[in-house]
């Protein structure tokens, strides 16, 4: 009886140690396996005290063979982000990132963390909390991890703690946190200068350093603001008189805003041991030389979400200023000829002829204040992209024909035009009155607006002389690139401010007759084409979106019939009629604007996403930048075709040189692999592959590998033939050879 009077406490204390053994821990959430990554959330304290910061971390373990990425990614990659949601009074300190490592993928290196990584983050808390008291804290963790392939992956975390008077240390997880310390930056004993001189970026530690020097072995430098350095570059320690000095070749924008900040990892001799120690810092920038302030050819300028491997003549001095702005006005100039442009300047431009008759003055200020509505809605539309960028996006030009329900108003404007020039309904009359239908009443206001519709329908295209004005001017000051945009404009506006300055060429133009009038209704059928090609842009972005742009289209002819009747109705009819006008048009509106509201945002492109990319039909695969960087690495041609489907000189040049029987046998015959990066939806790794090569918008042709031997990539012109192509190509060995 003895015996079994013991067995049972003994069971009541195993039975109670089972139970809290299994219980579930408060402290650390479980952990959320995401596919190559398991995160959890841990918290430094058993329970936090009121008024009292803490620290926890975001835990990664990482499978063997993937990583994951540290603030600056490097030439590839995503940085991990933290969302919080957290009980009211409570604050969230940023991510404070351990050292990263080194992983070197010829011809990229990025950095980042493998095996296992420890996020740190401060909590502050209200002190007002209650001992006794739980709180929860949730987190939405997002982080991309990269092997031979990238794979976005997120989690929802959470995380229990109890409040007690005071803290205690959690004995378990607090040396996790010790050692993450000792990976964390502190910031550097003295001051280190920084200076541009032959491409390179040269960091000095001075005297002030003192007798740290002597016991320096190696350096890294890891920049906090992409496009600083070259990161695959060698990074090349000296001794100078000054003390010591790092040199690495310098990236596209090396202290942008006149500053080098970033993480410098220093490796002391400490007896035997080599311990490195890593310090943060923050260096005024010298000013550069005329020899520094380009990089080398060859250096890729800029990060795509795997940077490319370089670009021919990409490192060639940025022109002049002056001649940025003769390249912008040459470019507007070739706007002109556009499909969607040329109409709606031809119109305005035979208008002149009866006008000048009688109001010649009034065609010159017509002229004035037509040019003054292509510049300011061009400075408005670079406004907008500057402001875009400065804040982070990556975007470029066309931008807005990224945005469906933007294409979509493109649509109904283009529609309504047509429908103005096909006599369906009119505002204002007479010739003079003709492509002034975008605004009723004075003809100035007229001309002016006409002179926004010209800019609107121009972005689509980018045009020779043009791409590098743009590419240039989103790399200058906001004033500068204000004034590229404007000498865009005036580009643009020139053949119609000749026309109104100049009776001699007016008096080139066939008289005025009859036929002027079959024309401009012969010239809405453009208008009408234009239109449909958008639509058939929206089917590519967002099938969704076809069906409300459709309805929109037809709510816009009744609304333009309804307009019409309204001018020979009486006074009931008239009234009917227009509120039927402003009826259908506000419906037509309201259809992609709601369509915009419950559409989610654009999925990710197939390259960025878990599942393998494939070919299309024409044998062209996905753009994934890390795949690239791998295929020109091993020697194999590769052509980048960087498109759009709302880029009309894009479709031009794939269905006249790239669609060419005998282009498509050299292709098949030199082994070419051929790759598009699809900009019809925003992707922030194509414009940044864009930007790399100085672009802001679409096409760009890139065929790496052209010639055995030469990693340097070619550039092809923006207009392209089959000769072009072919010519291109014959450097290039057979696949036989290969």
């Amino acid at each position: 009886m003895r015996s079994a009077e013991m067995r049972f406490p003994l069971l009541m204390i195993l039975g109670v140690a089972v139970l809290l053994a299994t219980a579930p821990t408060r402290r650390a959430a479980a952990a959320v396996p995401a596919g190559n990554v398991t995160a959890r959330l841990i918290s430094e304290e058993r329970s936090i005290a009121p008024g009292a910061p803490f620290w926890v971390a975001l835990e990664f373990d990482i499978k063997p063979g993937w990583h994951t990425y540290w603030r600056n990614p490097g030439d590839s990659g995503k940085a991990t982000t933290l969302n919080w949601t957290l009980p009211a009074g409570f604050s969230a300190g940023p991510i404070v990132w351990t050292t990263p490592h080194r992983f070197e993928l010829p011809p990229l290196v990025n950095l980042g963390y493998a095996g296992h990584a420890l996020h740190l983050v401060r909590i502050d808390p209200p002190a007002t909390l209650q001992a006794g008291a739980r709180v929860d804290l949730k987190a939405a963790a997002s982080w991309l991890v990269c092997a031979d392939v990238c794979i976005p992956e997120s989690a929802e975390l959470s995380l229990q703690l109890p409040v007690a008077t005071s803290a205690a240390v959690d004995a378990v997880r607090a040396p996790l946190f010790a050692a993450a310390r000792r990976e964390t930056p502190t910031d550097a004993p003295a001051a280190v200068h920084a200076r541009l001189a032959d491409g390179r970026l040269v960091l000095t530690l001075g005297p002030e350093w003192g007798e740290r020097l002597a016991h320096i072995s190696s350096l890294e430098f890891d920049p906090y603001d992409d496009g600083t350095i070259d990161y695959a570059a060698p990074q090349k320690l000296g001794k100078v008189a000054a003390g010591l000095e790092l040199a690495i070749k310098a990236g596209d924008s090396p202290g942008a805003d006149g500053s080098v900040r970033g993480l410098l990892v220093a490796h002391e001799q400490d007896g035997t041991t080599d311990v490195p120690l890593p310090m943060e810092f923050t260096a005024t920038l010298a000013a550069a030389t005329a020899a520094a302030a380009a990089p080398s050819p060859g250096v890729p300028p800029a990060r795509a979400t795997a940077a490319l491997p370089g670009i021919v003549g990409g490192g060639a001095a940025t022109p002049g200023f002056g001649a940025l702005l003769l390249l912008a006005v040459a470019g507007g100039l070739v706007l002109n000829l556009m499909p969607c442009v040329f109409p709606v300047l031809s119109i305005k431009a035979i208008g002149l002829v009866e006008q000048a008759r009688r109001h010649p003055a009034a065609v010159r200020a017509k002229g004035l204040v037509f040019a003054a509505g292509v510049i300011a809605s061009m400075l408005a539309l670079a406004s907008v992209l500057l402001v875009l960028r400065a804040g982070g996006e990556q975007i470029g030009w066309g931008f807005q024909l990224q945005s469906p329900l933007f294409v979509t108003l493109m649509v109904y404007l283009l529609l309504g035009v047509g429908l103005n020039l096909s006599g369906v309904f009119e505002v204002g009359g007479g010739l003079a009155g003709i492509g002034d239908g975008l605004t009723q009443g004075d003809s100035y206001r007229a001309s002016f607006f006409t002179g926004v519709l010209t800019t609107l329908v121009a972005t689509p295209c980018t045009a020779p002389f043009m791409a590098a004005a743009v590419g240039a001017a989103l790399t200058q000051s906001a004033l500068s690139a204000l004034a590229i945009f404007a000498a865009l404009g005036l580009g643009l506006s020139l053949p119609y401010l000749c026309l109104s300055f100049a009776p001699w060429l007016r008096r080139a133009l066939p008289r005025p007759g009859p036929w002027m009038d079959t024309l401009k209704q012969i010239f809405a059928f453009p208008m009408y084409a234009s239109a449909a090609w958008l639509l058939w842009v929206l089917a590519q972005q967002t099938p969704g979106g076809l069906a409300a742009a459709l309805a929109g289209a037809v709510l816009i002819a009744l609304a333009a019939w309804a307009m019409q009747q309204s001018r020979h109705a009486a006074t009931n009819g008239r009234r009917v009629a227009l509120l039927t006008a402003l009826g259908a048009f506000a419906a037509a509106i309201a259809l992609p604007v709601e369509m915009a509201r419950t559409t989610s945002a654009a999925a990710l492109p197939a390259s960025h996403g878990g599942e393998p990319a494939h070919a299309d039909r024409e044998g062209w695969q996905p753009y994934d930048a890390a795949q690239l960087a791998a295929l020109a690495g091993a020697g194999k041609p590769v052509l980048v075709n960087f498109t759009a489907s709302w880029c009309l000189t894009c479709l031009v040049n794939e269905r006249n040189a790239f669609a060419d029987t005998s282009v498509q046998t050299l292709f098949r015959d030199k082994g070419v692999t051929l790759v598009k990066g699809d900009w019809t939806n925003r992707d922030p790794a194509i414009t940044a592959a864009l930007a790399s090569f100085g672009r802001a918008g679409v096409p760009l042709y890139v065929l790496y590998n052209a010639t055995p031997g030469s990693r340097e990539p070619v550039v092809l012109p923006q207009l392209l033939s089959a000769g072009i192509v072919r010519d291109t190509l014959a450097a290039l060995p057979d696949r036989a050879l290969n």
